[in-house]
């Protein structure tokens, strides 16, 4: 079953002479239990890519189907993105006046789920991934490295079918990296599909696919054996 679908997805910023074509008609689609990984130089649409994949964005053309809705017709789009999708950002988007476990549980409670459920599917993800310790935390008293973490746990959270991740292992250490790309890969066994971001071939190379972009455009696309990376 297809998670997530674009077909033709262009996206312009601007107008006229100074039009940025980000996107130039990408057509992908993840399935699911399948992680593809995106790669390409900066400026190649990536993170364009997974803001549209996750309903962040608009395409200028286009359509894109999360677990086949069409996103065009869909009239709460953040509800959508609270239960199906998880996030992982470049710049974390923490919220520095929540503690790591608040900034975890946040998007369960704005889903409506009870303040203490929802500390305990937090807990439980934090423990999942090793930062329990930093559940009581504010994100100023962490690390790069454990803001890492937090944001990682809070695209987690809940029963998110679809994870889009931008360079999640970027504040991370080699073994650090690889324990988050292991915790990605088992959601993938566990059903969800997992849309992948990252300059590493290291981690590319535990996806199913490599996707390359250039330029707004597919360049390639590539089956990679996961065992090469365990």
């Amino acid at each position: 079953m297809t998670v997530v679908a674009l077909a033709g997805v262009t996206r312009v910023h601007g107008d006229g002479e100074t039009a940025v074509h980000a996107l130039k008609g990408v057509s992908l689609q993840v399935g699911e239990g399948e992680l593809v990984a995106v790669m390409g130089p900066s400026g190649s649409g990536k993170s364009t890519l997974l803001n549209i994949a996750g309903a962040l964005d608009r395409p200028t053309s286009g359509t894109v189907h999360i677990d086949g809705r069409d996103l065009a017709t869909v009239r709460d789009l953040a509800a959508l993105r609270r239960r199906s999708v998880g996030f992982v950002f470049q710049d974390l988007n923490l919220i520095t006046s929540l503690t790591a476990a608040e900034n975890v549980m946040l998007p369960r409670e704005l889903d409506g789920v009870r303040s203490r459920r929802a500390r305990a599917e937090a807990m439980a993800v934090l423990t999942e991934i090793g930062a329990e310790s930093l559940a009581d935390r504010f994100p100023d008293e962490l690390s790069g490295g454990q803001r890492q973490q937090v944001a990682i746990a809070r695209a987690l959270v809940g029963e998110r079918r679809l994870l889009l991740a931008d360079e999640p292992t970027g504040a991370l250490d080699t073994l650090a990296g690889d324990e988050i790309l292991r915790l990605l890969a088992a959601r993938c066994a566990a059903g969800a599909s997992v849309l992948l971001v990252t300059h590493e071939p290291r981690y590319a190379a535990w996806a199913d696919r490599v996707v390359f972009l250039r330029d707004g455009l597919v360049a390639d696309a590539t089956d990679v054996p996961m065992a090469s990376a365990r």
